[in-house]
């Protein structure tokens, strides 16, 4: 959700126990609203998954088995797919179409 105009997680957010400051809690900007503060991620997940964001070979494995990964690919990857699919770095953009 967007907390006092940043995208975040709410869980991670803290909001300040002075009862003299305000905090502005919104839905994510630039989606469609399900609910209250709900936020529709349909198109968000159509894109996800059009961009195929996983390892691929060019060939598959001869034996037909599933591909391993060893511990070097796995050390390019470290830091990039903690993904977990909250939207809010794509809705903080207001360039990305609806």
């Amino acid at each position: 959700m967007n907390i006092d105009g940043v995208n975040t997680l709410a869980c991670l957010c803290r909001i300040p126990r002075d009862e003299k400051q305000e905090s502005r809690i919104y839905p994510l900007p630039h989606t469609y609203v399900v609910k209250d503060l709900v936020p529709d991620l349909t198109q968000f997940y159509k894109q996800y998954k059009s961009i195929q964001p996983y390892l691929q070979r060019d060939t598959a494995p001869e034996d037909g088995r599933e591909n391993r990964q060893s511990k070097e690919e796995r050390r390019k990857l470290d830091g990039l797919y903690e993904c977990i699919l909250c939207a809010c770095c794509r809705t903080s953009c207001p360039f990305i179409l609806v």
